[in-house]
């Protein structure tokens, strides 16, 4: 990786795993990448803006404004590289892959495909959401349409636990280094 910092949007979403984003994006800073957050108002419920705030040393999203932040860093000529949604719930995946667009996260997600922007999805929620037929179909659209999904999933407690963020940022590099060749 280059000295400049690669400019990375993290979609947070409202599963308890949000309390690991903390911890991943200051490892990816470490890493030499510019994060910004954007999150949705189920997030919020689980983790506090200020501590993503703190984390990415800017100010996070959580709602679409006349300033069209999606469009920033999204955009066709957005500064972004790659959205990370993370972690990302059975709800977001599913109106994500129907063309709902209707929180912060789904609003960068549908201004990242159609510009074709890089995106990773890393799912985490109960094994029973995770193996729903309709959830599992979605997933498949989703990765024919070109998202890359961090399946190493651990599966434990009846719950696909959030993977290990070394593990993360080994495939935000890898993504990163196709987008730089």
């Amino acid at each position: 990786m280059d000295t400049e910092k690669s400019v990375i949007v993290i979609g947070v979403c409202g599963s308890v795993a949000a309390v690991e984003d903390v911890k991943l994006i200051r490892e990816l800073k470490r890493q030499n990448f510019d994060v910004y957050v954007v999150m949705s108002k189920n997030a919020k419920k689980i983790i506090g803006k200020d501590a993503l705030e703190w984390a990415s040393e800017h100010n996070v999203t959580d709602k679409i404004s006349g300033s069209v932040e999606h469009v920033y860093f999204c955009g066709v000529q957005g500064i972004a590289e790659l959205l990370l949604i993370c972690p990302c719930t059975a709800n977001t995946i599913s109106k994500i892959a129907s063309g709902i667009d209707d929180t912060p996260v789904t609003t960068f997600a549908t201004t990242a495909l159609g510009s074709k922007k890089k995106i990773i999805i890393v799912p985490a929620m109960h094994i029973s959401m995770y193996q729903n037929p309709f959830v599992a179909e979605n997933v498949e659209k989703l990765k024919r349409n070109g998202i890359r999904f961090i399946e190493n999933v651990k599966f434990k407690e009846n719950k696909v636990k959030f993977p290990d963020i070394d593990e993360i940022v080994r495939v935000v590099k890898e993504e990163i280094s196709k987008f730089k060749d």
